[in-house]
């Protein structure tokens, strides 16, 4: 302390001196800072440079003082700082308190001495100081004038002593850190084996989680979302590139990044992103892999999880966006299964269309933004690789990525791509720091450690002298410009080469990815002529091909047999790799030089390439298609991921059936019409293969599973087609009519192969193209089907799926999708261009009873018989909110044109709007006496006019909610309301069946239609046929057949359901409710009333007539017609729609939903039960009791079950027709579309005949031979 206080008093005393002391320094400096100028202005004054010189010397002596001033006034400062940190410290180092062990009291004296070696370096600093301070400061200056004092060197001496005292400090605690570690470890080692396999990693756990059982749901769900597996595709990338290689990537262990990054301590700012960013072939890949193997192999009960995805350019399933959500999403639920309820709903909803759709990516964000809120969810890193190879939702999975680090801070994205992806320009709040740049300096390391690592294999093999081995690494590494790409390839060549070649052929090697595939292209082009035909068209056909093509593709696509493709593969060994068969480019790089050098391919560029493909592919199609390629059941419906039979007969065709039309569609049609024209006239490729072999073709993709990339092809090719002048007009016919079959039997077809020669051939239009050119391939069984539409009609497609009524569909703005609300409470939207059902939305109460679309299409309005409104985001199909007030059921509602209200209507007859921002209610209107049924806006949004049951309409004022007017004329309730265009006409449809167009001017009625209905009674005819009976509310009236005269008439006192002959004619029996009564038809007086438990539905006499059979809901009654008293009840367990005896009256038969009962009438036992696909309406017994003839066709019966011998055998071979099927003996044969469904069937031998509701009859004649 006395020490700093004469330093202080020093300093203090030398302010002024030194205060003048740099003032001369500074007006020195200045003087010098001029000599340049001045050195020019005298050149030409010989006689004043000696001067001048003289001047300058003394100059620069006058600044030595100044300097030395100042060096040591900054020296103090640091020194005394020191001094006072020091002091503080010393007594906490050299505490014996602080040493665990007595290993460590050597290390503290050596410590000891090098803090008092720094003592006597700041004290002696100090010393030297105070004694300049006390002296005269004149005699200082001169001093300083001629030999300035050392204050830099005395400074230094202060700093090494110091720097000798930080690495003891820094050695001694990282010994004592190391030595407590070592007590940790010893302690962690008991606990292991206390708590057992806790460090199972995360690799381990994730494959006990795939095995893990689960709930059905969730299994299908997760096989559903299942695109790739990334373990199994790291391990696949792996053998394509090379063996991973720890020195080529743990150097990033080290940074400071990484640690930020794997960081989880929340007392450190987070480090949420980690993006790795290089050029191609910079081990971008390889070191994801390593670092996720890093992630991978901790502890899975102590670490974060992992989820990772590999995105891959040349293969389109692996090189979008929705593709990597789904892996992500699916691996992080194998880790995290308690997160599947965010996903688990909307599949329920849509099954796996939801991963597949339009939407999927939006579907599949929204589930994804869930999971990341939930509050349980576990810390998990998202690691994508090559961003850069993402062709497809790039932009929205970026903006994902982004979004979610602001969700959560459970979640890091370890992502890594090429320069060309600007990460630092897209994300949100980015941070310079998550940044690992892949430059020289970074890979120098990693690089020549790969490099000596292979060329130790590669002298393992070889045995290289020692001189050779250091050549080789010399080139090597003057080449390779720290590229792990260029080092690989590089070494490919001397594997292939003597020992005495190797250096040379390095040598011919240039640096550079670009050269060096220029280089491996020269080789290739200096073999035999045939040899480089074949390299050249492998190559080529590679690099066009949409996908990674198996070596039997490849063959297929290059005109090659399997030999000469495998050879000339091999010998193209720098561009390709093959993994269980398949053929991949060696790396992304690879194709893009390919595509940017095709010419040396193929110099009149890939046209002709296209062309080739196509040709090959329709004729090796043609040779190998077949029906039922599968060998398939007639029935037979594709279970979910079949296995294709071994050998599989499409493996060699299965990318041609897939993509031919794809790469006709490549060919510009503007560089080359002659080639689309040769191929789509009358004689071409094109038209020759879908007039003969579409409906295999659609086969073998309905059996791969992409009937709809089917369709897709068929209207791009149609596209082409439609472009060109000179193509020709069978083709054309011939697509669009394809497009229609596909499009309307699409359902069925992917379901069911084998129908697409059955009911999809047999219910097209019989003038269909399709149906005329290929009704030859019709299944077998089919002799001959009559009665079908001509042509192709307005009707272009049914959608089934809703489980009660539809009230309400709308279409999008952009007429891509169909919304469908049902009286099931439930809302189902459809792909418009294929049909294909997309999700549901669920939330209502009660029935949906409308649907609406905002103009922009981006939200739906659905409305409720519970009373409420919901809103939904379309993209997602997330309920965005709810809007109450209503007190009735919502009965119908409508957006204003700009979108941003919402009128609803309510059987409590009001009309409410909202605003669709915010959810609030702006305001009521009120004025009709009975419920709203209809909502229209003037297309300026301005006026709103509501249809009401009380027969009016009113128009309101949207802005002030003012009535303007109320247009009157209808007789009945108001079904609908629209304005034209122009807003000059609003037309309504009435419940008085009449449509009223009004001038909303004046409102005045334009123009009136009109329509009438009629009434259908019931009547029955006499078993003799001289009496027709017909019954009408609660009368019967009898009349005579041959005379047409009214007999008369039979008064019941209640309203009559059914009425029924004896076998004989003499009674007639008539159910009304729960009672039954018998009529003597001569006299037309009844003689007995049978009364019922419940409603009475049906009745039936016994053959010799002293039994009544009557059915109720739910049971059926035997009654003696003579005493009127019950004999048996027989009880159902559904509703019973038909009863019947048969000939003997000792078997009845009931039928009841789609089960058929056969009853033993005396002791009212069930002696059989069938089931079977359909409502019966009618079945009695055959004459020889062997089968049940219904009125959807025969079913065989058991020997014994109607009552006859029990030695007879059953019938066989007997049509029926369920719901949606014809079946013979129980198997299904020919199915049945929607609007083909029968209301009525007629069966006889092989001849079925079908009633419909529209009133047309379709007939089918079957050969079973």
């Amino acid at each position: 302390m006395h020490m700093m206080r004469l330093v202080e008093q020093g300093l203090a005393r030398i302010s002024g001196a030194s205060k003048i002391t740099s003032g001369v320094g500074d007006v020195a400096d200045f003087v010098l800072s001029l000599k340049g100028i001045i050195d020019l202005a005298i050149q030409g004054v010989p006689q004043a440079a000696l001067p001048w010189a003289g001047v300058c010397v003394g100059l620069q002596m006058l600044q030595n003082p100044a300097k030395a001033t100042a060096s040591n006034l900054t020296g103090i400062a640091y020194v005394i700082s020191r001094m006072r940190w020091y002091c503080a410290l010393a007594e906490h180092l050299l505490s014996k308190e602080n040493v665990a062990a007595e290993d460590f009291e050597t290390v503290l004296d050596q410590m000891e001495n090098g803090i008092t070696e720094l003592y006597k370096a700041l004290l002696q600093y100090q010393m030297k100081s105070v004694c300049s301070y006390y002296r005269h400061q004149g005699l200082v200056f001169l001093r300083n004038l001629f030999i300035p004092e050392e204050w830099d060197g005395d400074l230094k001496r202060v700093t090494d002593a110091e720097t000798i005292v930080r690495n003891n400090a820094t050695q001694f605690f990282q010994e004592q850190t190391r030595s407590s570690l070592k007590d940790l470890v010893s302690h962690a080692e008991g606990l292991e084996k206390l708590l057992g396999d806790i460090r199972q990693d995360l690799r381990g756990f994730i494959l006990s989680q795939k095995d893990a059982s689960r709930d059905q749901i969730e299994t299908e769900c997760r096989r559903d979302l299942r695109v790739v597996d990334p373990q199994h595709d790291m391990e696949r990338i792996e053998k394509i590139k090379d063996e991973l290689f720890d020195d080529a990537y743990d150097w990033i262990l080290r940074t400071n990044e990484y640690a930020e990054f794997t960081n989880w301590d929340l007392d450190y700012p987070p480090r949420r992103l980690l993006w790795i960013k290089g050029h191609a072939g910079t081990g971008k890949t390889m070191l994801m892999i390593g670092l996720i193997r890093q992630l991978s192999h901790q502890p899975a009960a102590l670490s974060p999880g992992l989820s990772f995805f590999f995105c891959q350019g040349t293969d389109a399933a692996l090189n979008n966006a929705t593709a990597v959500l789904r892996s992500l999403i699916w691996l992080l639920l194998l880790q995290q299964p308690r997160l599947m309820c965010h996903l688990l709903q909307k599949y329920k909803e849509s099954g796996a269309n939801l991963f597949k759709d339009k939407n999927a990516f939006f579907a599949l964000s929204e589930a994804l933004r869930n999971m990341l809120k939930d509050p349980q969810l576990s810390p998990v890193y998202l690691a994508v690789d090559a961003l850069d190879e993402c062709m497809q939702g790039r932009p929205d999975l970026i903006d994902l990525i982004s979004t979610s680090l602001t969700l959560s801070p459970h979640v890091k994205w370890l992502i890594s791509s090429r320069p060309e992806v600007d990460l630092a320009a897209t994300l949100r709040d980015w941070d310079p720091n998550c940044l690992v740049e892949l430059d020289t300096q970074r890979l120098e390391a990693p690089v020549n450690a790969y490099i000596d690592h292979k060329l130790t294999i590669l002298n393992r093999t070889k045995g290289y002298s020692n001189s050779v081995f250091a050549q080789l690494a010399h080139e090597v590494r003057k080449r390779a410009e720290n590229t792990f790409l260029w080092v690989a390839l590089a070494f490919k060549v001397p594997e292939a080469v003597s020992k005495a070649h190797a250096v040379k052929v390095i040598q011919e090697m240039p640096p550079g990815l670009s050269e060096l595939y220029n280089h491996m292209m020269a080789r290739i082009e200096e073999r035999h002529s045939l040899e480089l035909q074949d390299c050249k068209t492998v190559l080529a056909v590679t690099s066009l091909a949409f996908r990674p093509l198996s070596i039997l593709e490849l063959s297929v696509l290059a005109g090659l047999d399997l030999e000469a493709a495998e050879s000339a593969v091999k010998m193209c060994g720098s561009f390709f790799t093959i993994t269980k068969g398949t053929v991949n480019l060696i790396h992304q790089s690879a194709q893009d030089y390919l595509e940017k050098n095709y010419h040396r391919l193929q110099p009149a560029g890939p046209a002709p390439t296209h062309r080739e493909i196509i040709e090959r592919s329709i004729d090796e199609m043609s040779a190998r298609l077949r029906r039922n390629m599968y060998n398939l059941d007639v029935d037979s419906f594709l279970p979910e991921n079949m296995t294709p039979p071994d050998p599989d007969p499409l493996a060699r065709i299965r990318y041609s059936c897939i993509f031919w039309a794809d790469h006709l569609c490549s060919v510009p049609s503007n560089l080359h019409p002659e080639l689309l024209v040769e191929w789509m006239n009358d004689t071409g490729k094109v038209f020759g293969f879908l007039n003969k072999y579409l409906l295999r073709w659609l086969e073998s993709l309905s059996l791969i599973g992409q009937l709809s990339t089917g369709l897709f092809t068929i209207r791009k090719i149609l596209d082409v087609a439609q472009s060109q002048p000179n193509i020709s007009p069978c083709l054309l016919e011939l697509l669009k009519d394809a497009e229609k079959f596909v499009f309307s039997h699409r359902s069925i077809m992917e379901r069911c192969p084998l129908q697409i020669y059955g009911s999809a051939l047999v219910f097209s239009p019989t003038m269909s193209e399709t149906r005329t050119r290929h009704w030859k391939e019709r299944l077998p069984c089919i002799e001959m089907a009559t009665g079908m539409k001509d042509r192709w009609d307005a009707h272009r497609q049914t959608l089934e799926g809703h489980s009660s009524g539809v009230f309400a569909i709308a279409f999008s703005p952009d007429g891509h999708t169909l919304v469908s609300g049902s009286e099931e409470t439930t809302i189902r939207l459809w792909d418009t261009a294929t049909g294909i059902y997309q999700q549901t939305l669920e939330g209502h109460s009660a029935a949906v009873t409308a649907i609406a679309f905002s103009p922009d299409g981006k939200i739906l309005a659905s409305a409720s018989k519970d009373t409420t409104i919901r809103l939904w985001d379309i993209a997602t199909g997330t309920h965005q909110q709810t809007l109450e007030g209503h007190s009735a059921a919502v009965t119908a509602i409508a957006f204003s044109p700009d979108g941003k209200i919402l009128a609803s209507a309510s059987k409590d007859t009001t009309i409410r709007l909202w605003d669709i921002a915010t959810g609030t209610h702006q305001q009521t209107l009120e004025g009709h006496s009975n419920i709203i049924t209809a909502i229209a806006f003037l297309p300026d949004g301005k006026v709103l006019a509501l249809g009401s049951e009380d027969t009016t309409i009113r128009l309101w004022d949207t802005a002030t909610g003012i009535h303007q007017q109320t247009l009157e004329g209808h007789s009945s309730f108001i079904t609908g309301i629209a304005f034209s265009p122009d807003g000059k006409i609003l037309a309504s449809g009435s419940w008085d069946k009449t449509i009223r167009l009004w001038d909303t001017a004046t409102s005045i009625y334009q123009q009136t239609f009109e329509r009438y209905s009629c009434q259908i009674d019931i009547i029955i005819i006499s078993p003799d046929g001289n009496i027709v009976v017909s019954a009408s509310d609660n009368q019967i009236r009898l009349w005579d057949t041959a005379t047409g005269i009214y007999r008369q008439t039979l008064e019941n006192n209640r309203w009559i359901n059914v009425v029924v002959f004896s076998p004989d004619g003499n009674t007639l029996a008539s159910a009304s409710n729960d009672q039954i009564r018998l009529w003597d038809t001569a006299t037309g007086a009844y003689w007995q009333t049978l009364e019922h438990r419940c409603r009475i539905n049906i009745v039936a006499f016994s053959p010799d007539g002293n039994t009544l059979a009557s059915a109720s809901d739910d049971q059926i009654q035997l009654w003696d017609t003579a005493t009127s008293i019950c004999r048996q009840t027989l009880e159902h367990s559904r509703w019973i729609s038909v009863v019947a005896f048969s000939s003997d009256g000792n078997t009845l038969v009931s039928a009841s939903d789609n089960r058929i009962r056969l009853w033993d009438t005396a002791t009212g036992a069930c002696r059989q039960t069938l089931e079977y696909g359909a409502r019966i309406k009618a079945v009695k017994f055959s004459r020889d009791g062997r089968h049940l003839e219904t009125d959807r066709g025969l079913l065989s019966i058991s020997s014994g079950a109607s009552g006859g011998s029990g030695d007879q055998e059953p019938a066989s071979g007997l049509l029926f027709v369920e719901e949606e099927w014809v079946t013979r003996d129980g198997k299904r044969l020919l199915w049945l579309p929607a609007e083909y469904r029968a209301t009525r069937v007629a069966v006889r031998g092989n001849t079925v005949v079908l009633a419909h509701r529209l009133g047309r009859v379709t007939f089918f004649r079957f050969s079973f031979d």
